[in-house]
């Protein structure tokens, strides 16, 4: 199977309407189909070292390891390949939708959590792990709908997986999840995390014109992610 093909079958596939269980059995073997098949990424990571309009032309989504394949015009699904470096530590993070993840080149080794605690405080969490496994290439695993899970290499050497993601349920954002302090952490695409940026920082200043700047941009139409941080940064 090459990946024009996958698109064709896993398009028909969700416009069945399955069931989320039927995702992550039926979907996962198109997936992992996909993930055993040779060759069909080559062309890809070619173009990503040879041709500068190609690298130009790449979406720039939330984490820099992450190249979109295919977005479906409807917004269905997308298909994306991430690149993981040996010895980088990924944090535990969530996902604004249901995902299928094929390990393609070199093992990857996925960690599950879930949080222990009510989820009342929006910066908090109690979280512990639930799985630990290492994937081979052409085997597959899936998160759900704000699951949490960490990955990384399993072996010194580069990796690469292939993912498939439903449609967002929760869109501009992930958080992560750190262990040490169990604080949560929302991060943005590059394009937007700059203007996050700047309204925590009116947050920690407490003069009138930064509130002004808060107020004035809750006044104005924002997706709701950002009038959620003009809100915490107007309460700090």
């Amino acid at each position: 199977m090459d990946l024009g093909e996958f698109l064709s079958r896993f398009e028909t596939f969700l416009n069945s309407h399955p069931t989320q269980d039927e995702i992550f059995t039926t979907g996962r073997r198109m997936v992992e189909d996909l993930v055993s098949a040779p060759g069909w990424l080559n062309e890809t990571l070619a173009k990503l070292v040879l041709d500068d309009d190609f690298l130009n032309s790449q979406w720039h989504a939330i984490d820099p390891n992450d190249i979109v394949l295919y977005r479906h015009p409807d917004k269905l699904f997308t298909v994306r390949a991430f690149i993981w470096e040996p010895g980088v530590f990924y944090p535990v993070h969530d996902h604004g939708s249901w995902g299928l993840v094929g390990s393609y080149i070199n093992r990857i080794r996925e960690r599950k959590y879930v949080r222990t605690d009510d989820g009342s405080n929006e910066d908090y969490a109690e979280i512990e792990m639930t799985a630990d496994a290492v994937l081979d290439p052409g085997q597959s695993t899936y998160v759900e709908f704000l699951g949490l899970h960490q990955m990384e290499t399993a072996d010194d050497k580069v990796a690469v997986t292939i993912h498939v993601y439903g449609k967002p349920m929760r869109k501009g954002y992930i958080q992560l999840f750190n262990l040490h302090n169990k604080r949560i952490h929302r991060v943005y695409a590059p394009s937007l995390f700059p203007r996050v940026l700047a309204i925590r920082t009116l947050g920690s200043v407490p003069e009138a014109w930064a509130k002004e700047v808060l107020n004035q941009a809750l006044s104005q139409k924002q997706p709701d992610y950002i009038q959620k941080e003009c809100e915490l940064a107007l309460r700090k």
